[in-house]
């Protein structure tokens, strides 16, 4: 049986307490096997030792919401065009590049939200494989949109209730691991409206009801409150970004609603894209668009839903204008800042909580009996996350992947 043995300076284990000092983590067929904490490292190791000085161990960092299909351009234009105009070699090529950036980001595992055709899961597979590197991947195939509605260029349409039944039946014939569904349209798409509801309370309920008899969970896009209480009432397992509009520029958030949320396990999950990262991104205060002018009001709705006790991730929209996929730690950081969150409320959102949105049990968190999925960055991230962006090794079920 091959061991490895990980010493640092610290480690942070995703349950949320402080971080251990001098830790000892003893990796065993793909498994952690024990994790203490000793003053001094131990004499002996069966198989591999390896010492990071200054660094801290957490778990692989988790990313419930990204597009590998989709370039990060500056425009919503440019990364449609592109996404409807290029072949599928190219379309694969990038969905593996995005995906390996990505892991050496530190993101172990990440959950696309839709692209185009299969593509997804044939580059998913191939990592699953063996046949190249990358972090786990969770593909919903594509997004359930209208005709018109929000990525309907990504091809995946249904109007009608039955319509929706068929296509969900499709993706999972597919072999998709989770449905996603456009429940209000978006603003990336201008043929869509973020304050109208795509579809009614019983298409809604059919999607997730057709994922949950495959054991899958259902993802909703919800972009105003029109299709909150619809989405709620369907027991969709992740809200994307669970917004509470009801008109441009007025949020109405309803404690009721919000106490189903939690009563049911419900998660949300809050978005930090390249819009949201208005503080390190100084071009994003001169767009004169309504998504940036509200940001204050959304921030402060999203700190409500918080402070209720809601179950939250934090995720990236990588792949969406200005947001990277390798710039996840820039996000966190606004996040930091404009949610009032502290470091370890932030990492417990992209670690144990993240694992437990997505039904990933096995991860998350670093105990004995979990799988050795954990990255070592340098510095103490607890004290400022900018020590994210600087990863020293990443390890994938007891394998390096980065070192």
């Amino acid at each position: 049986m091959n061991q490895i043995l990980l010493t640092a300076d610290r480690l942070w284990d995703g349950v949320g307490g402080p971080t251990m000092q001098r830790p000892v983590v003893r990796i065993a067929d793909h498994m952690i096997e024990r994790v203490d904490s000793s003053l001094l490292p131990p004499a002996t190791c069966s198989g591999e030792r390896v010492d990071f000085p200054g660094c801290t161990i957490l778990p692989g960092l988790i990313d419930t919401h990204v597009h590998l299909v989709m370039s990060a351009q500056a425009t919503n234009e440019a990364i449609i065009a592109q996404v409807t105009t290029e072949t599928e070699a190219q379309l694969l090529a990038r969905i593996e590049a995005n995906a390996q950036a990505a892991l050496r980001a530190g993101l172990t595992t990440i959950r696309d939200c839709g692209g185009t055709k299969n593509h997804v899961q044939q580059v998913r597979d191939r990592i699953r494989r063996g046949d190249i590197i990358g972090p786990d991947i969770l593909a919903c195939g594509g997004p359930i949109t209208t005709t018109r509605g929000h990525c309907h260029w990504l091809g995946l349409i249904a109007n009608t209730c039955d319509e929706v039944e068929r296509t969900a039946q499709r993706m999972l014939a597919e072999d998709v691991d989770f449905l996603k569904v456009m429940a209000t349209g978006g603003n990336m798409t201008a043929s869509s409206d973020p304050m109208q509801a795509q579809y009614d309370a019983s298409s809604l309920r059919c999607i997730a009801d057709v994922g949950r008899r495959a054991n899958k969970h259902a993802a909703a896009h919800v972009l105003s409150r029109v299709a909150l209480p619809d989405v709620v009432a369907a027991n969709y397992r992740t809200i994307e970004h669970c917004d509470w509009r009801v008109e441009e520029y007025r949020y109405e958030f309803d404690p009721e609603l919000a106490r189903k949320i939690v009563d049911q396990n419900q998660y949300v999950g809050l978005t930090m894209s390249g819009l949201a990262r208005r503080a390190f991104l100084p071009d994003v205060k001169t767009f004169d668009i309504a998504p940036v002018k509200r940001l204050d009001l959304r921030f402060a709705c999203e700190r409500r839903m918080i402070d209720f006790g809601i179950r939250y991730t934090i995720h990236s929209d990588a792949g969406v204008r200005l947001c990277p996929i390798d710039q996840f730690a820039l996000g966190l950081r606004a996040a930091e800042l404009e949610l009032k969150l502290t470091p370890g409320e932030i990492l417990r959102a992209v670690t144990a909580t993240a694992a437990e949105a997505i039904g990933l049990f096995d991860r998350g968190v670093l105990q004995a009996g979990k799988r050795a999925d954990l990255i070592v960055v340098e510095g103490d991230p607890l004290r400022d996350l900018r020590c994210l962006e600087k990863v020293r090794a990443v390890m994938k079920a007891g394998v390096w992947c980065n070192r």
